[in-house]
């Protein structure tokens, strides 16, 4: 006998794909929170890193970093008492973190000045988060940036006075050869360390995310000065190239908060192009909204506190408690409620405020 073979008809096709597809549709979310998980704990996994690195640091030298620090060859040549750009440069707190972080070479090139600073710029895999990754590989990009306390836009009179209450990292480098003069070189530098966040270390922001920051080191994304030169960069000692800030409550905007303007669309016509358009001397101070922490993970961010404890930030969180977890002394700091109530006579922030 003969079997004749019989198909699939049209309408048995049509509903099989659509089964099929109904199945990518289930699962289609599932792996995507699954990369996205993954792509948080390593997140997070770096941020560890970079606080056990500051930790570290502060245990050998009793001190932590500033978010802008002066490198210099103490056999180098001085101008006015001071050394001249030749044998001195500037650098973030990334690069005085690299003895403690595995970068022992990286950080013998920067502090003998053996090549230019284009040579000690690689990108660095545990300074970025995979949730977002660098825009060009192969350049120094930064996902993480350090608490530098009380913005300066946010100062009454434009003061550029910094007060050791109000964060944890500070201006360091005081050197009027090596990068524009700010109004701070005649200050006194402040030297924090642990011992000085009488908040405690475990309720006081050390790091969090931030999408908007350039490189770890100064220098800018259009002109050559990230590959050749010691820093011949128009770039200030600002907080948010490496740090990020917080405003008194009654002075807070739509966007000065955390993830407030994550595609640098809405404070300005358009947006920075690079780290000289953040710089310019006199307007600079107008972006310090992008200072605040920002990320890809939907809610908040990653944030890691002087205690080494690495968290989730809810990005709706109440712009007083985000103030007093950046404070370190709450005795002495210059934050304020809506009221012009000061923090020391304010009740701690707890944990269900900001988790």
């Amino acid at each position: 006998m003969r079997h004749r073979s019989r198909g699939f008809t049209l309408v048995e096709l049509l509903v099989v794909i659509a089964i099929i597809g109904t199945l990518v549709a289930l699962l289609l979310p599932a792996v995507q929170s699954a990369r996205e998980s993954a792509r948080g704990n390593t997140c997070r996994n770096n941020l560890k890193q970079l606080s056990l690195a500051l930790a570290q640091m502060d245990t050998q030298l009793r001190k932590l970093p500033g978010y802008s620090n002066e490198l210099y060859n103490p056999n180098g040549q001085k101008n006015s008492d001071m050394f001249t750009r030749d044998f001195a440069r500037r650098c973030s707190w990334l690069v005085r973190c690299f003895p403690y972080m595995e970068e022992q070479p990286l950080w013998d090139a920067w502090n003998t000045f053996s090549s230019a600073q284009g040579a000690q710029a690689p990108q660095l895999a545990g300074l970025l988060c995979p949730s977002s990754p660098p825009e060009t590989p192969g350049l120094p990009w930064l996902s993480y940036v350090g608490n530098a306390g009380w913005a300066f836009s946010d100062h009454p009179s434009s003061d550029k006075t910094e007060y050791a209450a109000n964060g944890i990292f500070f201006d360091l480098n005081k050197n009027k050869n090596i990068g524009p003069t700010d109004g701070r070189e005649g200050m006194q530098p402040i030297q924090m360390s642990m011992t000085q966040i009488t908040d405690g270390t475990t309720k006081t922001l050390m790091l969090a995310e931030n999408m908007h920051t350039f490189f770890w080191t100064f220098g800018t994304s259009t002109s050559n000065n990230v590959t050749t030169g010691n820093d011949n960069s128009i770039i200030p000692d600002g907080k948010l190239l490496f740090g990020f800030i917080w405003k008194q409550p009654a002075n807070v905007k739509e966007y000065d908060r955390i993830n407030g303007d994550k595609f640098y669309d809405k404070l300005s016509s358009g947006a920075p192009a690079d780290m000289e358009t953040f710089g310019e001397a006199k307007s600079y101070e107008i972006y310090e909204a992008y200072a605040y922490p920002s990320s890809r993970h939907p809610g908040g961010v990653n944030v890691a506190f002087a205690g080494g404890q690495v968290e989730f930030l809810r990005e709706n969180i109440d712009p007083l408690v985000y103030g007093q977890l950046m404070t370190s002394n709450s005795k002495k700091s210059k934050l304020v409620n809506a009221s012009n109530v000061p923090d020391r006579q304010l009740p701690q922030p707890n944990d269900d405020q900001y988790h």
